[in-house]
């Protein structure tokens, strides 16, 4: 049986949890598993980035992408959990300028939750 990281946290959050590195070697995974997240039902997004130390650019193309595709669909993918390593690829990349990021998971929960009230 695979492993489905892509977990419904509410009837309002989809969650996917990526647990390692993207290279070369696994971007297209990584690139499937977003797409599993965007054809979710829920239009509240996460993408759960704790364990990851590292991103290619082929990763950092996949998730600008998804961005995009998800405000297409009336949806918000945000990024959480981002480690120091993979925050300062994305301020090189000036990701912040078009997408939420947040260091902690429960803030992206927060931010969410303040969008409903």
């Amino acid at each position: 049986m695979e492993f489905d990281p892509v977990n419904s946290v509410n009837e309002n959050i989809q969650l996917l949890n990526w647990g390692k590195d993207v290279t070369l070697k696994n971007v297209d995974e990584f690139r499937m598993a977003i797409w599993k997240l965007l054809e979710s039902d829920q239009s509240e997004l996460i993408l759960e980035l704790t364990d990851v130390a590292y991103l290619n650019s082929a990763a950092l193309g996949v998730i600008a992408d998804a961005v995009l595709s998800a405000g297409r669909s009336d949806k918000e993918l945000v990024l959480a959990g981002i480690q120091s390593t993979v925050g300062e690829i994305f301020q090189i990349v000036h990701f912040s300028t078009f997408m939420k990021i947040f260091i902690e998971v429960n803030d992206a929960y927060t931010y969410f939750d303040s969008l409903r009230e």
